[in-house]
């Protein structure tokens, strides 16, 4: 095949499949202490297919097998790597959040097994955690415009953001030109000066 012809590219993801040892509890983990939508299920059949709220990105689907058949989604990375567990594996799965540490906080209530508590940097803050099936997990919220505003509102408003306040912020942030952030940002100055 001449390649000079063929324009063909791998231009995104549909889905992602992770097995599990328990369909239920599995999709009560990724739906209500995550916050994925469930889609469709057949309990029966032993799959699930869940997806973000906001349908961005592939949909996963949750296939139920026997214990022995789950491969859990991690690995060992054999250099030094700041997101290193403390048995030496790396995420394979990282997944954004608009509130780390509502997340965070979410998580441990449920009982699951917290690998790294949030850490913080510049531009993002994450920590890593295990789902059920041991499938090693990263969640990271990025730092940028959203956590500017959103410390500025919280200090204008002298209280924290509601869920939906902070989903509005999250979702102007997501889609805002780097023009359109320098606005917000301006707005919430003149706000706090009055």
């Amino acid at each position: 095949m001449n390649k000079e012809k063929n324009d063909a590219d791998v231009i995104g993801y549909c889905s992602m499949r992770f097995p599990v040892t328990n369909l239920k509890k599995s999709v009560d983990f990724y739906c209500t202490v995550l916050g994925y939508e469930l889609v469709s299920t057949d309990y029966s059949f032993g799959e699930a297919h869940i997806a973000l709220k906001n349908r961005n990105g592939p949909g996963i689907f949750l296939m139920e097998t026997k214990p022995e058949d789950v491969t859990q989604l991690k690995f060992v990375f054999p250099h030094s790597f700041f997101i290193t567990s403390s048995t030496g594996h790396v995420t394979m799965v990282e997944i954004l959040t608009n509130d780390l540490l509502a997340l965070h906080e979410r998580i441990k209530q449920a009982g699951t097994h917290v690998d790294k508590e949030p850490v913080f940097t510049n531009d993002f803050g994450y920590f890593t955690f295990y789902d059920p099936d041991g499938h090693y997990i990263r969640a990271v919220e990025e730092r940028g415009v959203y956590f500017d505003l959103k410390q500025r509102m919280n200090s204008t408003l002298k209280r924290d953001l509601t869920e939906h306040e902070n989903q509005l912020l999250w979702g102007l942030c997501e889609k805002a030109s780097v023009e359109q952030q320098k606005f917000l940002s301006s707005i919430i100055s003149e706000i706090r000066g009055s």
